[in-house]
């Protein structure tokens, strides 16, 4: 797994490379790690939009099949969610993308924490595509984030997940993450429980 970004802490560039092979990156996650080769992590740009759209989108139409009502799911839309990541991709942020033989697969975007008290950084999302999952994508996803957080001076983080969604809970708790509050949420006319998992340094 090959990892290239630039993470932007206060407008100066820095240059990361993923560590050596049997050296460890954030969260003591390595190359060996991933699994599969042809996969590379790097920061989104404008260019990656429409990518986005369609991997955020698929991803809550496979994720959420029975946890969120099914006229919301089918009502999502790509054009929509191309515009949210281009106004997103406009500005610097910690938004990257995972590349699996050329065609993107997942994503992974966070910044300063804006849901909890105690947490300076949140990860706002992270989607793998069923088809991509199992190879340690999510992971080194879930790094790119933390690092380039931390880089910013927000070292700790905050990931909401729906109650319902025992994968992605056994995922945070996995790579050491810890259940620090719950909330509700009003999608798509349902009332849905969230966790609040956080990591610490």
């Amino acid at each position: 797994m090959r990892v290239e970004e630039v993470v932007v802490d206060h407008g100066r560039a820095l240059g990361f490379s993923w560590p050596g092979r049997g050296e460890r990156g954030v969260n003591g996650v390595g190359p060996e790690t991933a699994g599969v080769k042809d996969v590379v992590i790097r920061r989104a740009c404008a260019t990656d939009a429409a990518d986005l759209a369609r991997i955020q989108v698929d991803s809550w139409r496979e994720t959420y099949r029975g946890m969120l009502p099914d006229h919301y799911l089918r009502a999502l839309s790509y054009a929509d969610h191309e515009r949210l990541w281009r106004r997103t991709l406009a500005a610097p942020s910690a938004t990257f993308v995972a590349v699996l033989d050329g065609r993107p697969v997942g994503l992974a975007s966070g910044g300063r924490c804006r849901s909890f008290r105690g947490f300076s950084g949140e990860l706002h999302l992270l989607y793998v595509l069923r088809a991509a999952q199992g190879r340690g994508i999510g992971r080194a996803l879930f790094d790119a984030v933390h690092y380039a957080l931390a880089v910013a001076g927000w070292p700790d983080m905050l990931v909401w997940v729906l109650a319902a969604n025992r994968r992605a809970r056994g995922f945070y708790e996995h790579l050491g993450l810890e259940p620090v509050g719950r909330a509700t949420a009003l999608v798509g006319g349902a009332r849905v429980e969230e966790i609040a998992y956080g990591w610490r340094d």
